[in-house]
């Protein structure tokens, strides 16, 4: 009898031992990061274009550049509870004549539905950052999207949220949020910024989503932004459009809105693959942008292209020579033409986690 005890007993301590290492998997954390930036040269173009990347430099301008360097740090507490870390560095972001960084997400989420989870925090938005813009064009190593290019939101913001999805499949989906709507800036008023964003995958490869946001301030001033999102994808080729407009209201002075509107499409694909894994890419995107489509007496419109191959030596290691450009359309013959901004860059993009 003594010896099937000692038995039972050595058969519980293994499965004690068995139940905290399962417990032990589920909690801990895990460092993670991207870099990229690239070598440029300004082949056309002066210094008096729009805020674009390479508008401020002259022609002929050439410089090796860091665009982004992201150190983040996931913790999972539970399976209920979790927590994102995230620093950012880039070459906008200036300490003295240093490169600086700044904390671009920390937030903690609890998934306190089978089917949604809620958030507090300074959250990634659905403006981009938890949508499906971003993601399915796939290359923010070569630019931004099209909202984010021109300014018209923010990545991240100081509030509460919610996210998920309707279906268990996870093919209808949702995200809503409350912020400050000063992103990483601190709050300097009482208004508060809304946003929400439905997505849906009716069918194999066809995803569209539907966006919109309402920041609201004094004087009678508030901005509406809408935002429509379609892609299609197959195994090797992904097609996509975006469509957005923000209307600033009296922004021009009373009674006087500005309406940016742009549209956004893209195209991307593998052309040579090894192992059923992408090594050699293609892409390429057309932008139009009309900062004010309510004015046709000033400014410009403008016209963003970018077209590279994207060379993959191993998972996570990218080489990515590109053409960005961007052209200016004067809206009236009283304005001078403004010469379009071209450079040729060799991007590099790697992550690590």
């Amino acid at each position: 009898m003594a010896k099937y005890t000692k038995l039972f007993v050595k058969i519980l301590i293994l499965l004690s031992f068995a139940l905290n290492a399962s417990s032990y998997a589920q909690t801990g954390g895990k460092l993670w990061g991207n870099v990229f930036g690239d070598y440029f040269y300004k082949i056309s173009g002066d210094s008096t274009g729009s805020s674009n990347q390479y508008s401020s430099y002259p022609k002929s301008f050439q410089a090796f550049e860091l665009r982004r360097v992201y150190l983040g740090y996931d913790y999972i507490f539970s399976d209920k509870f979790s927590a994102q870390f995230l620093l950012e560095g880039n070459d906008k972001i200036l300490t003295s004549t240093r490169l600086g960084v700044f904390i671009k997400a920390a937030y903690v989420e609890w998934k306190a539905f089978d089917n949604a989870s809620l958030s507090i925090g300074m959250i990634p938005t659905p403006s981009w950052s938890w949508a499906l813009n971003e993601k399915t064009w796939n290359y923010r190593s070569v630019e931004k999207t099209i909202i984010d290019m021109r300014g018209l939101g923010n990545a991240s913001d100081l509030g509460a949220a919610t996210r998920g999805k309707f279906d268990k499949g996870g093919n209808y989906g949702f995200a809503f949020m409350i912020g400050n709507g000063s992103g990483q800036r601190p709050e300097l008023n009482k208004f508060k910024k809304y946003y929400g964003t439905l997505f849906a995958k009716p069918v194999t490869g066809l995803s569209i989503e539907a966006y919109g946001d309402y920041e609201p301030n004094s004087g009678d001033k508030n901005k509406t932004t809408v935002r429509g999102f379609a892609s299609y994808q197959i195994k090797k080729f992904t097609i996509g459009a975006e469509v957005i407009q923000q209307t600033q209201q009296n922004a021009g002075g009373t009674d006087i809105d500005i309406v940016p509107f742009g549209i956004s499409t893209f195209v991307w694909g593998t052309l040579y693959a090894k192992k059923n894994k992408p090594v050699l890419n293609a892409f390429a995107r057309f932008d139009y942008y009309d900062p004010d489509s309510k004015n046709d007496t000033l400014g410009y419109k403008e016209n963003f292209i970018s077209v590279g191959l994207d060379y993959m030596p191993i998972e996570n290691i990218h080489f990515m020579p590109n053409i960005w450009i961007n052209s200016y359309s004067v809206k009236t013959s009283s304005l001078s033409e403004k010469k379009a901004d071209v450079s040729a860059r060799m991007t590099f993009y790697f992550v690590y986690k």
